[in-house]
């Protein structure tokens, strides 16, 4: 099994999808499209937020719980198994979290065309974007010349690449791997669900990558951590840390 350096592949997604009426800003009087292809570097053990932790609304499990059902998830593990099953969820949870809300991310992978896709799909050399002279006014050209998004860029970008080297099938191969480090039926229910959800995003459905992203919000915020209390440390809007999607095999 190769190395997850940094870990996700997937962590890579957010990029910029152009059409005629949207592009970011380059440099050098170049505008582009770019990737978003930053990895965080992530911290086991975050530091709590400092504020008195609010009444858990209907259907949200309470600190109480989220306590006991931690204690149970990572029974008979080891400690070097727990911090990396640690910070693989909390890396990944925390990039998609960022395409999600940042970036509109699975907006974009609704079209199964999509570069964004190509992070799932290849290794090596990928295309992530595009650029186009900063001196052309995109929407005008698109106007004037009756041009397609995909002919505009076929006559006057170029395709921005980067190295990716994970696939969907790594992360497959990642949450396997993690299932068998766990003793405890439920976690290992959920993290067998997200290697399956993966396998059916393969075919470039968007739905299956949101379920993904959801299971991995809640076992980082609702099992491995309590993100309510521990958001602190990276600035979250708290709506965010504290919303459970109720993906999590522990809870009724």
């Amino acid at each position: 099994m190769r190395r997850f350096k940094g870990l996700l592949f997937i962590c890579a997604l957010a990029l910029f999808l152009a059409g005629c009426s949207f592009a970011g800003s380059g440099g050098s009087g170049t505008k582009s499209v770019p990737p978003d292809s930053a990895i965080l570097s992530v911290s086991a053990e975050p530091e709590a937020a400092g504020e008195p932790e609010e009444p858990a609304p209907s259907g949200r499990p309470s600190k109480e719980e989220v306590l006991a059902a931690r204690e149970k998830a990572l029974e008979g593990m080891s400690q070097g198994q727990i911090d990396r099953l640690r910070e693989v969820v909390i890396a990944a949870n925390l990039k998609l979290e960022n395409g999600y809300l940042n970036d509109g991310l699975f907006e974009r992978l609704e079209d199964p065309d999509s570069l964004a896709w190509n992070y799932f799909d290849q290794a090596g050399e990928i295309q992530t974007g595009w650029a186009y002279d900063g001196d052309l006014d995109m929407e005008a050209v698109c106007a004037a010349e009756n041009l397609t998004e995909d002919a505009f860029y076929a006559k006057y970008g170029r395709g921005i690449s980067e190295t990716n080297d994970y696939t969907a099938d790594d992360f497959i191969s990642l949450m396997e791997e993690l299932a068998e480090t766990v003793d405890s039926e439920d976690l290992k229910a959920d993290l067998q669900y997200m290697a399956d959800e993966m396998e059916r995003a393969k075919s470039h459905a968007a739905g299956h990558v949101r379920n993904i992203y959801e299971t991995l919000h809640d076992l980082d915020y609702f099992l491995l951590r309590y993100g309510p209390e521990d958001f602190g440390l990276y600035g979250m809007d708290r709506s965010t840390v504290s919303l459970y999607y109720g993906t999590l095999s522990f809870y009724g």
